[in-house]
């Protein structure tokens, strides 16, 4: 039977991971990284930013680029508003002054794809991580995010249409989250058993099995 086309795998970095991305790029590059991956949103929404969509702390989300074009966000509940922290706004205002916050020597906003192929893929596979492209760090946000915070609010932040895309396509398990229950169970099951006073348990099993099959 023919396969079905194969999605991209995802990797749900592990913090130290996307520091170590970040400190091996230059700028705008590094802030993008880390500004992606605190704030969850699409490459594309991330590189249609503009210095006037801030209020303060508070970042409008209405746009987005796609194939050099800037146009409306994915749907309505990608227009949203999001408080970036401090800290990282702060860095993000060291990339200077200019129309777009994320933006080329020329000006321009960046473009997703020659940034990912030339700059953050030699990286990362340098630093021995593989990743299957941007949307590894809204992945990645979704992931953690889910096992602390309400899933409403990890919804609302990516901007999904549901909550039904954050739980089936974004939450990923991870072999470590099976530790916690396993270790419960065994525990429940296995404090009060007592050993067998048998010192040949299986003989003893093999004699009973054989007077049983004779009756």
């Amino acid at each position: 039977m023919p396969h079905a086309g194969s999605r991209i795998k995802r990797t749900i970095l592990k913090p130290e991971e996307t520091i170590a991305i970040a400190s091996k790029l230059d700028e705008p590059y590094s802030t993008l990284i880390l500004f992606l991956a605190v704030s969850g949103l699409r490459i594309s929404e991330a590189i249609g930013i503009k210095w006037v969509d801030f209020e303060g702390d508070v970042l409008h989300i209405s746009r987005r680029i796609y194939e050099g074009k800037a146009g409306s966000t994915k749907n309505d509940k990608s227009d949203r508003s999001l408080p970036i922290p401090s800290s990282l706004l702060a860095r993000m205002r060291l990339l200077g002054t200019g129309e777009w916050v994320f933006r080329s020597r020329a000006g321009t906003p960046l473009n997703p794809g020659n940034v990912l192929k030339r700059y953050v893929r030699p990286v990362v596979q340098g630093l021995g991580v593989k990743i299957g492209g941007w949307h590894d760090f809204r992945h990645t946000l979704a992931t953690r995010s889910l096992k602390k915070w309400p899933t409403k609010v990890v919804s609302e932040i990516l901007g999904h249409s549901d909550v039904h895309t954050t739980l089936s396509v974004y939450q990923h398990v991870e072999t470590e989250d099976f530790r916690a229950p396993l270790n419960e169970l065994a525990d429940e099951l296995l404090r009060d058993v007592t050993k067998s006073s048998s010192a040949n348990p299986c003989r003893n099993d093999s004699k009973g099995d054989g007077a049983e099959a004779r009756t």
